[in-house]
């Protein structure tokens, strides 16, 4: 009853000044915290909120993109659709006019003929007809599908049957192949004749067919032609054509008279040169190209022959620089025997 009656005589702010400043400053740190929780927890809602908004927003974005695409696409879509459908109009059209241009052509034939003209057609039937475009076009796409169809089943029926006459071994279609296959080789035509002609160059200028072909007389050459200045038609320009039937003759001119000299008695003899050429004439790449490889082999050959010519010239001085030995077929351990 005694500590009620001192409760009741000290008011709540005695109290509070009679509890120590320990109790007073761990109510103030709770409050401190509290309030630092509340601040956190609405600096996290308001980052959340910030979020949400940004996601939001970048799905809008997305959205209308994708709207705008779709509205692309349907456009081209609509402006293709429109371009065939003016196209599909204009085709009958188009047959319309050149079949009016035939009937025009052939009613003149006709008056030519005697024969009457006929009846010319009411030009107001193509504009009436110009208004259901799209039925006749529609119509007429359906033919056509069902013409393909029609073609597509008879390749079929023919491929069939003919695997069933191949299986079979029909000896008709077999004849009828070998007739086709004879007169298509009856009808190729022919391959061009090989021409074995020869360039000869380093010709002096008084040079003509005669001496040219005096030159060349011993291999009997078909034609030789010698290229002659278009002011001056006896003045030779150095160089000549010989042709020959024969590629074994060609070979052989190659072989011999090459830097061989020439002399016509007007001129100093002087050395000329036989080389490969292409018949045809021209200054085209392609004759170039074929003429040049033409002659790289030959003074290959050339190269290998003088290469050989000189391996056996040093074998014969050899031969020749050793003493005549009469045991020479005799082997060296009969020798001694012989003796």
């Amino acid at each position: 009853m005694a500590e009620k009656k001192r409760k009741l005589e000290n008011p709540p702010e005695d109290v509070a000044a009679t509890e120590p400043e320990g109790k007073k400053a761990k109510r103030e740190s709770k409050k401190e915290g509290k309030k630092d929780k509340k601040d956190k927890k609405d600096k996290k809602d308001k980052k959340r909120k910030v979020q949400d908004v940004d996601v939001v927003s970048i799905e809008d974005k997305e959205t209308e993109l994708k709207e705008k695409k779709d509205k692309k696409e349907k456009r081209d879509k609509k402006d293709k659709g429109d371009k065939k459908e003016k196209k599909e109009k204009q085709e009958p059209k188009e047959k319309k006019s050149k079949d009016g241009l035939a009937d025009d052509e052939e009613q003149p034939t006709a008056k030519a003929n005697g024969a009457e003209p006929e009846p010319e057609i009411s030009k107001d039937a193509p504009d009436a007809m110009d208004i259901d475009g799209e039925e006749e076009v529609k119509e007429t796409s359906g033919k056509e599908k069902k013409k393909k169809k029609g073609k597509k089943a008879k390749k079929a029926k023919s491929q069939e049957e003919q695997e069933q006459t191949g299986e079979q071994g029909n000896p008709q279609s077999e004849e009828k192949e070998k007739a086709e296959q004879g007169s298509k080789q009856t009808v190729a035509p022919k391959q061009k004749a090989a021409r074995f002609i020869v360039f000869v160059g380093n010709l002096p200028y008084s040079a003509n067919t005669e001496s040219l072909s005096a030159h060349f007389e011993k291999i009997q050459p078909i034609s030789v032609r010698v290229a002659t200045q278009p002011d001056k038609p006896t003045k030779c320009r150095g160089f000549g054509f010989v042709e020959f039937d024969n590629y074994d003759r060609m070979k052989t001119c190659l072989k011999l008279y090459h830097h061989s000299s020439f002399d016509d008695g007007k001129y100093p003899p002087r050395r000329i040169n036989v080389e490969l050429t292409a018949g045809g004439g021209g200054k085209s790449e392609h004759r170039k190209a074929k003429i040049e490889y033409k002659n790289q082999k030959l003074a290959e050959e050339r190269k290998r022959q003088a290469k050989e010519t000189k391996t056996e010239k040093v074998n014969k001085a050899k031969a020749e620089e050793k003493p005549n030995d009469d045991y020479a077929n005799i082997h060296p351990s009969r020798r001694p025997r012989m003796a």
